[in-house]
């Protein structure tokens, strides 16, 4: 025991250091333990980020469809005609301008005017589009004109001749902006015209050779014949 006291005397010292530093350790220790545990405010930050974008995804995926759908653009078909290399019916949608109908229609050949066409108009539905070739000299109206069904729609509407062609005084290329009439229909109505004279009547169209039934009724809302 009192072997003990001596060397408890002797390295009192030593055992006070030891034991202020075990002490500091410890301390030093808890501190850590309490700083890793507590978030820091950038954490706080970023959780509160990823909760926010959580949210709206999950607010983005609960909205309606209908909604969604409404941005869509809308499909139309439209005829393309005249100085192209592949003319012909193409589905196109409305937010495509005429240069992508063009380039639908393989492009324009080499024989087209490009300078009388607006690239930049907008497509709409059973659109008729006529690409003139050098040295025609066409009017917007007689390159650009809506079918047979829209045309009628108009005149129903408002009583618009504006769009209507004159059997009596067009050539053949502006009869071959009406829809569902070629070079050789169109031919046919001028030949005819120069052998019997002037049309009386929209009616005396079904006289002429290739022209039935079926077509006269798609064409009469888009003709007239007065001068």
């Amino acid at each position: 025991m009192n072997d003990l006291k001596e060397w408890l005397q002797k390295n009192r010292v030593f055992l006070t250091v030891l034991i202020s530093s075990l002490a500091i350790v410890l301390i030093v220790c808890t501190i850590i333990v309490l700083l890793l545990a507590t978030p820091s405010s950038e954490s706080r930050v970023t959780e509160s980020l990823e909760e926010a974008v959580s949210k709206e995804e999950l607010k983005s995926k609960k909205e309606d469809p209908a909604k969604k759908n409404l941005a869509s653009p809308e499909k139309a078909v439209i005829d393309i005609k005249g100085a192209v290399k592949n003319p012909g019916v193409y589905g196109v949608t409305s937010d495509m301008r005429l240069i992508d109908a063009i380039n639908l229609a393989g492009g324009f050949n080499e024989e087209a005017d490009q300078s009388q066409m607006n690239l930049a108009l907008r497509l709409t539905d059973q659109l008729m589009i006529y690409v003139p070739k050098e040295g025609e000299e066409l009017t917007m109206e007689q390159r650009l004109k809506e079918s047979a069904k829209s045309s009628g729609e108009m005149n129903e509407e408002g009583g618009n001749n504006e769009t209507k062609v004159n059997l009596n005084t067009a050539s053949s290329t502006e009869l071959q902006t009406l829809a569902g009439v070629g070079a050789k229909k169109a031919e046919d109505i001028v030949r005819y015209r120069e052998e019997n004279g002037s049309f009386q009547q929209i009616e005396e169209l079904k006289k002429v050779s290739g022209i039935g039934e079926k077509t006269y009724e798609a064409l009469k809302d888009q003709l007239t014949v007065d001068e």
